[in-house]
């Protein structure tokens, strides 16, 4: 069966090199090219246009379907059903990781790029208000931290609205790094989390640690626990570079390794880069002022000088004298 003439998918463009800067939209997108669906993909999208206020949505024709399960629902009966090739008991197994990784992620995922202030203020609310058209976009990126505050409420008991101190983040990082440890264990060296062939379950993992793993928030404890796992980002970035290799994008600045090769710069390095930047810069303009300094005291020394040798018109001091007697 043949996807209907039109059918566009509307997700927020990516950044860091990702399709897409959005758990919802990644895999959403993940359905698409892992099923190989023939669909456009528009990223320039207006999010209160898909009935739900929010990314993604498929449209067809005149109608909408909104969110990761309704669109999902539609590639089903289109013929491109993502877990089509597992067998029965891997669908089930597919089924119950999926609900195990959501249990112990999707607290993190929201605390840390939405509820944690400083990296939804320096970071997060930029990123969707940069996708959000005028005047929307001065207001929209806080739904998010709404619906944020709603899901860390219940998942983790704790109101992202209370003083930070008692933001009980250590808990979610804690359960995080459990999941990611089994999640390295169960990849193993496999291609996918069922051996060569791609699931459901493989979507929602990536989606999650790749976002995780790529965005630069300024705390994150997590990005440096999957760093250490290589099966993992191996898995993410063969994901990101082979899957989506037309759709990444990036407008961070890019530093040139010592092998020559460029590699996107994480929020700590940048900072430091920066630091030592300011740094540079600050002792350029001491040096400058200094030698200012110098140039001047010197011009005004020779300047003395000159009027002394002038004003000295030949006259013999004693100690000129005695010097002469000396010799």
């Amino acid at each position: 069966m043949e996807m209907h003439l039109g059918a566009t998918l509307h997700v927020y463009k990516g950044e860091y090199g990702l399709p897409s800067i959005d758990f919802e939209c990644l895999r959403a997108l993940c359905l698409l090219r892992f099923t190989r669906c023939p669909m456009d993909v528009q990223t320039s999208s207006n999010p209160l246009r898909s009935g739900a206020g929010k990314l993604p949505y498929l449209q067809i024709g005149n109608q909408k379907f909104a969110g990761y399960r309704q669109i999902k629902r539609v590639l089903d009966l289109e013929g491109y059903p993502i877990d089509a090739h597992l067998s029965t008991k891997q669908k089930h197994l597919s089924t119950a990781y999926a609900n195990w990784v959501f249990t112990n992620l999707h607290a993190y995922y929201h605390y840390f790029l939405y509820g944690e202030p400083h990296n939804f203020d320096t970071t997060t609310r930029g990123l969707y208000a940069k996708r959000t058209p005028f005047p929307f976009n001065f207001y929209y990126p806080s739904s998010y931290q709404r619906e944020a505050c709603d899901v860390v409420q219940v998942m983790a008991g704790f109101d992202v609205n209370d003083k930070l101190d008692k933001h009980e983040g250590d808990y979610l990082v804690v359960n995080a790094k459990k999941v990611v440890n089994l999640l390295s264990s169960k990849l193993g060296r496999k291609v996918w989390f069922f051996g060569d062939t791609y699931s459901e379950f493989d979507a929602i993992v990536y989606s999650y640690l790749a976002i995780i793993f790529k965005i630069a928030l300024p705390n994150n404890p997590l990005q440096n626990h999957i760093k250490g796992c290589q099966n993992l980002v191996n898995f993410i970035n063969r994901i990101t570079k082979d899957i989506f290799r037309n759709e990444g994008y990036s407008s961070v600045k890019l530093t040139k390794t010592p092998s020559g090769t460029e590699a996107s710069l994480t929020a700590s390095e940048r900072k430091f880069l920066d630091s030592e930047l300011n740094t540079k810069i600050v002792a350029g303009v001491g040096a400058v002022l200094a030698m200012g300094a110098f140039a001047a005291w010197r011009g005004i020394y020779n300047q003395l000088t000159t009027r002394s040798s002038t004003d000295y018109d030949g006259i013999d001091y004693e100690d000129d004298e005695m010097e002469e007697g000396l010799d």
